[in-house]
């Protein structure tokens, strides 16, 4: 082979490389469930959620706000685990076994309380998970809903009956296969107060996910505004501007916390970087799959 032929070879390979990088990403399919709220813990079901999705080609699945104890279960106070602990080992199992990315949202023991040692403060966290079952986000709520338990533990101390705020530096975005990935839980998503998505915007993220826990007083108002997951996921993609944001919601009644009766809306789904729908579940799906296509 010539010098000359040799070269052209080269740089046959190398356009050929360059095309191939150029090519636009197949979508990310994602699952969201709708996780009854009768179900939190149950992690054999949502292993089987898992299974379920992986077997419909998604890549990603994503369980709704509090997915172990349920939103303000004064529980939490005393038996809310660390991250990384065995409550994070769970849902790394569920990844390695069903061989997807798992995202959910968590309590994860704070600092001890100093009156009281047998008590933690708790953060209203999230986390992702490879299909290897690393830890790859771990993000802690930073706009929390003031005093929204209604059970509180004696001499909590001066934080008062809400889970405890994550610091703004929690907010981060990791490189994935799938493209620029942060998380966000809830009510750093809603618009009323943007600090959380300020912070995240200037970070360009692709796809943001998040562990919603929307209610309403009653199953009749869900999927109206103010009760629609999917409706506060466009209001947070059109202030980002950059990203497709996607979340799963419970569906069933909220046990815990103030102003009962309330019920999970469900109304999960995911929103276009345009501040558009892109897909929204009903609140009879357990579990819906999407398409996000991503570039």
């Amino acid at each position: 082979m010539t010098r000359i032929a040799f070269f052209f070879l080269v740089y046959l390979c190398l356009l050929g490389s360059q095309l191939r990088a150029d090519e636009p990403r197949p979508p990310v399919r994602v699952a969201v469930v709708q996780l009854n709220s009768s179900k939190v813990g149950d992690f054999g079901a949502m292993l089987g959620y898992a299974k379920a999705a992986k077997d419909r080609g998604a890549e990603i699945v994503v369980y709704p706000e509090e997915a172990v104890f349920g939103w303000l279960n004064p529980k939490v106070f005393y038996e809310a685990q660390p991250i990384p602990g065995r409550a994070q080992a769970a849902f790394a199992t569920i990844a390695k076994q069903a061989g997807v990315w798992v995202a959910t949202g968590l309590a994860e023991r704070g600092p001890q309380i100093a009156s009281n040692p047998a008590i933690y403060e708790v953060f209203d966290s999230g986390i992702l998970i490879d299909s290897e079952g690393r830890l790859v986000l771990h993000y802690r709520q930073h706009n929390v809903i003031k005093n929204a338990f209604s059970e509180c533990p004696v001499k909590y101390g001066s934080q008062g009956c809400s889970y405890t705020p994550g610091p703004l530096s929690d907010v981060e975005v990791v490189e994935t296969p799938f493209g620029r990935i942060s998380m966000l839980v809830c009510a750093d998503a809603y618009t009323f107060d943007t600090s959380t998505l300020d912070a995240l915007k200037s970070l360009r993220p692709e796809l943001v996910i998040i562990p919603w826990g929307v209610t309403a007083g009653s199953a009749a108002e869900c999927g109206k505004t103010g009760f629609n997951a999917t409706g506060f996921a466009v209001q947070a993609a059109a202030h980002l501007g950059s990203a497709y944001v996607v979340g799963a919601n419970s569906v069933g009644s909220r046990p815990y916390g103030r102003f009962l009766p309330s019920w999970y809306c469900g109304t999960s789904g995911y929103a276009t970087p345009l501040g558009k729908v892109g897909g929204v579940a009903d609140e009879e799906q357990e579990m819906a799959i999407f398409d996000i296509p991503l570039q």
